[in-house]
């Protein structure tokens, strides 16, 4: 969740001719040295930039192909000549990095294509990303007026603290039922990067998306729960505590079932009796 490792760019030449030549050989468009060297200068800028908006990233030179390359991303796409690029960033990764457990399926222009054609088929400028994540992502972008939020942060260059910052909150009802929060909360952390955290758990519906999620993997854990909360409450909180620190490796320290399981080892509610908030054991 929130950061994937840089994708390889792969050979990038490579796919401008791919994008802009025709399977029968005849050129699409046909870019000349000026503008070839302007897309690869765009491309390094963005690099430079981590991303970030820049007037770089729109030279006039690139007025005339500026069009051509947006409508490229269409060979992106399945059955298009640039499949192969999409195969190989959708496989990049195995859950949405905006959501942490949805199929990814789309790829999300983090510079929206609309306004930075020039970026359409860039690698690294596409996030691999779950339907939900990118359809509520989707007006979003860098820059965008401050009264309409921070926008999300780049899932490829943001870097992030090693500390915790995702907190779960969780509420036990009389029935019950587990109700859970997650917020963003860091006091040493630069107040813009936490605004935009926050932002991209409320923007992206997240707490209500999670619900099911939680059930769900609190259900797929149901038994390896029980079975230690039989040896006590001391050893079924530590349990909590080493599964928490133990999917740090895969997930990292602010995946949300991290901190969902860091919040429960704590909770004196929860590790007197999992099981009226989980379920009973399976029957035999």
């Amino acid at each position: 969740m929130w950061r994937l490792d840089e994708l390889e760019l792969g050979d990038l030449d490579a796919d401008l001719t791919t994008a802009l030549t025709y399977v029968n050989e005849d050129p699409v468009y046909e870019l000349s040295v000026a503008e070839l060297a302007a897309i690869k200068a765009v491309y390094d800028l963005y690099e430079v930039m981590l991303g970030q908006p820049a007037p770089g990233l729109q030279p006039a030179i690139l007025i005339a192909a500026r069009p051509i390359l947006h409508a490229a991303y269409n060979q992106v796409q399945i059955g298009g000549r640039l499949e192969g690029l999409r195969s190989r960033i959708l496989a990049s990764t195995e859950s949405c990095p905006y959501c942490g457990f949805g199929e990814v399926k789309d790829l999300d222009h983090y510079l929206p294509r609309g306004t930075y054609g020039e970026l359409a088929i860039y690698p690294r400028n596409l996030v691999p990303s779950c339907g939900p994540c990118n359809n509520a992502k989707r007006t979003v972008y860098p820059g965008m007026p401050a009264a309409q939020g921070p926008g999300l942060i780049h899932a490829y260059f943001q870097p992030l603290p090693d500390e915790d910052f995702l907190h779960a909150d969780v509420e036990f009802d009389a029935d019950g039922t587990l109700s859970v929060t997650f917020r963003v909360d860091n006091p040493g952390m630069d107040p813009g990067l936490a605004a935009k955290l926050q932002f991209q758990l409320d923007r992206l519906k997240l707490n209500a998306r999670y619900r099911a999620q939680v059930n769900k993997y609190l259900s797929e854990q149901r038994t390896a729960m029980l079975m230690l909360h039989a040896t006590g409450d001391a050893v079924f909180s530590e349990f909590l505590q080493r599964s928490s620190a133990a999917l740090v490796a895969s997930c990292g320290r602010n995946d949300w079932r991290v901190a969902l399981l860091r919040t429960l080892a704590a909770d004196p509610a929860f590790c007197a009796a999992p099981e009226r908030y989980v379920g009973p054991p399976p029957a035999a």
